[in-house]
């Protein structure tokens, strides 16, 4: 079984990427974030024509969720106690089942945003503690959170940071104290992996300016299995 995840930054402007990858690496699923596109205007077909059932929810804007999977799932739903349809995507497929998130960015952390986002944190970890953590479960996206100083290129400038203050990684480490595994450390806990270059920045990936807030988490039944990440 493979898993992708990927922050597309409109998906509609991404396709051209997208679906050559698709048919290349054919992940089982694939889980994206940040479409910006509303459910209307969302590439169905595109999807469908590579053999992928899709499920999605965006308003246009900044937000926006996707989850490609060569299964159909038994059932699904959208958001958090029904709010926030947009920002996550619970899939039930029998034997696995599949949370696909986008966290709120925070803007800064003197900002209602920032507020807003920890809000958030809290209420999705009060949502996964009603979950049976022995079953297989994933955790796949856009988390928004740099969790440990290894995850950015400069810890002590970018401690005040939206996505590496105290309070965003202590709220996200409740998160994996649940009995989450972050894969990419399980398989890599020393390496500097970055996932996230701001593209405003002149020559962040030559630099090495980059951020590791992208992440998959697994279950512990399920994290046993893993094999690369």
């Amino acid at each position: 079984m493979k898993v992708a995840t990927f922050n597309v930054n409109s998906i509609n402007s991404r396709l051209h990427i997208v679906v050559p990858w698709l048919k290349e690496k054919k992940p089982d699923f694939f889980c994206m974030q940040e479409t910006k596109v509303e459910d209307r205007k969302f590439p169905t077909a595109e999807f469908h024509r590579l053999g992928y059932h899709v499920l999605f929810r965006g308003r246009g804007g900044q937000s926006g969720i996707a989850l490609a999977s060569v299964r159909e799932p038994v059932r699904f739903s959208f958001g958090l106690n029904g709010e926030d349809g947009d920002r996550l995507i619970f899939a039930d497929f029998g034997n696995l089942k599949i949370i696909n998130v986008y966290i709120p960015q925070g803007f800064r952390i003197d900002s209602e945003k920032y507020a807003y986002k920890l809000k958030w944190l809290e209420n999705f970890y009060q949502w996964l503690r009603r979950l049976d953590l022995s079953e297989k479960i994933l955790i796949c996206g856009d988390m928004n959170v740099a969790p440990e100083p290894i995850d950015v290129h400069s810890p002590e400038k970018l401690k005040n940071h939206v996505c590496f203050h105290e309070d965003a990684r202590r709220a996200y480490r409740k998160i994996l104290d649940l009995g989450f595994v972050d894969l990419l450390r399980k398989m890599h806990p020393n390496e500097k992996v970055y996932s996230f270059y701001d593209y405003r920045v002149k020559g962040a990936i030559e630099k090495g300016l980059g951020w590791r807030v992208d992440a998959i988490l697994a279950t512990k039944p399920l994290a046993e299995k893993c094999i690369s990440c």
